[in-house]
């Protein structure tokens, strides 16, 4: 049998039997038992459907995500309501991230947090803007102890929106007392789902030098849009080979992908991989990075254990290696597939691989199997590590320098990591959009290219190209219009700051997060702010509450503060009406802010002033007329 044969499954084993023991499996019929005194909890919101637009433990960029997304209608302002009796003990209101967020700690000793709240309940709403009076900002953080807000089950705590995000929906959470997020559908917010998962594709990549697939030394893929089931044509292959697939849930008729629940690989019928989303710790986040074959392009689950992955619901090893870490022994083989979501919805697909014994066999007289961009450097790697690149597949095609991070050396990496730096030119689109948004170019961008990127910080590398031309020519490095951007496919986005030489090196560096194509760009455009030669008529709101939250008087109305270079900073927006200070919403997802005026204002004409700047310190400031009307 598979399990245990080291510590690190002996860890994924006793973590699993202790989250059985809470949870008590794996489906809804089988969820948490409740004790004697405990309500379980009621449904966050009174809609009639339950649609998921996002669930747990789905891969976002560097971390999971931490809950469940429910669908509100692409509509703002239904009633968030207590899920048991609690108290509020934290408060946020942020630009960006959670936007408008209320922390509820329930008698279970769980905390449920629900973000992007287009308002929140009159109570909430009062100590926020007493804060924000005092500071002088709309960002405000607020704890409480536990018992000085209390709350019943059911009360309304805000109503929903998109404070912080791009479209509506509520984010809920559930956290156990440790403040670890745990999987909310095995905590009684289970959803309908009759959709299994859909296995798009299945990767076999080599992972040593030698290696040999259908014959040859490239990747293979075996795709199908409709998505793949039962058996597959079979695969020959020699010396390591791992496998990685693109797998996606759906929930409902709506579509939205979704991370499956559980996935299981299972080699002669022993289960070999085993990855289920149950609960994880915040501090695991970079361990994320650990379980995707990520290289511009391709995103595709491995279906294997890393070593440096000690996630909970993880087991397995990097079983493709074989004992000897020769690969699997010469024969036949069936892999299976298995990938089901929460409701036990099941799909699977069956793979025969062919092991040769020999170091290059004869490719097969057909193969349904195709050639996949994805290949294996070959130069100056470590033993016995995926390195898997895009178009990169010997030394001679690397135009720039190779890096090699690892732990060893203190460098912030979870295992060794293989970075390529490449000198390449501009692309026409990368071009006009540069110009589009107000940005001088050095000479040229550079791409880092790294398909196995486990890491837990940014990783300190030279700047792209041109950057030393371009600093000598200013004052001083640290000028605030001069920044790194990443190419986004569409945009190029802010991305850090530029560092100085070390003391062995003349090369400018940054602080490199992801891989991707970047060039150093001053931003010497300002903001612009619309309307600014307009009256806007801003009329009273005529529904007076909603679900027992009181609206405002006057009706909240939109200025566009847009800037498309490093982008606005948040802190230096700064507003006026008739003189006075007043709080607006940095809703900088939109590109504007959310204003909201006094309720006692007197209607007539009034004058408000609005000045802000970019991350570049590029400021701008309009005067805006409103005309409040009854």
């Amino acid at each position: 049998m598979l399990w245990p044969r080291n510590r690190y499954e002996i860890s994924g084993l006793l973590c699993g039997v202790l989250f059985a023991l809470l949870i008590l499996g794996a489906t809804p019929a089988r969820a948490a038992e409740p004790d004697s005194q405990f309500v379980a909890p009621r449904w966050p919101l009174d809609l009639s459907t339950r649609y998921l637009t996002s669930n747990f433990m789905e891969y976002r960029s560097g971390r999971f995500h931490a809950g469940l997304d429910l669908k509100t209608q692409s509509k703002s302002g239904f009633a968030v309501r207590a899920v048991e009796d609690g108290s509020i003990v934290r408060v946020r209101a942020t630009p960006f991230a959670y936007g408008r967020a209320v922390y509820l700690l329930g008698a279970s000793g769980r905390t449920y947090v629900y973000a992007h709240l287009s308002r929140f309940n009159d109570p909430i709403r009062t100590k926020v803007r007493e804060a924000q009076a005092r500071s002088g900002n709309y960002r405000t953080r607020l704890q409480f102890a536990r018992g000085k807000m209390a709350v019943k089950r059911g009360d309304v705590l805000g109503l929903t929106g998109e404070s912080g995000t791009n479209g509506p929906h509520l984010h809920f959470e559930v956290r156990d007392p440790g403040n670890g997020p745990v999987n909310p559908l095995a905590m009684g917010f289970a959803v309908p789902d009759t959709f299994a998962p859909v296995i798009h594709a299945v990767r076999a990549v080599p992972a040593a030098y030698g290696s040999r697939i259908d014959g040859g030394p490239e990747a293979r893929i075996l795709k199908s849009g409709k998505g793949l089931s039962g058996e597959q044509p079979q695969l020959q292959i020699a010396g390591p080979v791992a496998f990685a697939a693109k797998i996606i849930d759906a929930s409902d008729i709506r579509g939205h992908k979704l991370e499956p629940w559980l996935i299981e690989v299972k080699l002669d019928g022993e289960v070999v991989y085993r990855c289920r989303n149950d609960r994880y710790d915040f501090s695991e986040n970079s361990l994320q990075r650990l379980e995707w074959l990520e290289v511009p392009g391709i995103r595709d689950r491995w279906l294997h254990r890393r070593p440096a992955n000690l996630l909970r619901g993880r087991q397995g090893e990097e079983w493709f290696r074989g004992q000897e870490g020769r690969g699997l022994p010469p024969g036949r083989h069936e892999l299976v597939i298995e990938a089901s979501d929460f409701a036990g919805n099941l799909s699977s697909v069956e793979i025969s691989l062919l092991v040769a014994d020999i170091a290059y066999p004869q490719p097969p007289s057909r193969s349904d199997w195709q050639v996949d961009p994805v290949v294996v450097a070959r130069d100056s790697l470590p033993e016995n590590n995926l390195h898997p690149f895009v178009e990169v597949n010997n030394e001679a095609q690397l135009k720039g320098g190779k890096f090699l991070f690892s732990p060893e050396n203190g460098d912030p990496v979870l295992a060794p990591t293989f970075l390529v730096q490449q000198h390449v030119m501009f692309e026409e689109k990368q071009v006009e959009q540069l110009r589009r948004q107000g940005l001088s170019a050095s000479m040229s961008p550079t791409e880092y290219l790294a398909a196995d990127w486990p890491i837990d910080a940014a990783v300190v590398v030279p700047a792209p190209m041109g950057a030393k031309s371009l600093v000598d020519s200013l004052p001083a490095i640290k000028d605030p219009a001069l920044m790194v951007y990443r190419w986004s496919g569409k945009k190029w986005k802010p991305d850090g700051r530029l560092m100085q030489p070390s003391a062995t090196d003349s090369s400018f560096r940054f602080a490199l997060s992801s891989p991707g194509t970047y060039a150093v760009f001053r931003d010497e455009a300002a903001p612009v702010i619309f309307p600014a030669d307009t009256v806007i008529a801003v009329p009273v709101d005529p529904r007076g509450q909603s679900h027992g939250v009181s609206l405002p008087h006057w009706e909240i109305f939109p200025v566009d503060l847009v800037d498309l270079g490093s982008g606005i900073a948040p802190e230096s927006i700064t507003v006026t009406l008739d003189g006075r200070p007043l709080i607006v919403e940095p809703d900088l997802p939109r590109d504007r802010v959310l204003v909201e005026l006094p309720d006692d204002l007197e209607t007539g004409r009034h004058i408000l002033h609005l000045k802000a700047s970019d991350e570049a310190e590029n400021e701008t400031e309009a005067e805006i007329v409103i005309d409040c009307r009854e």
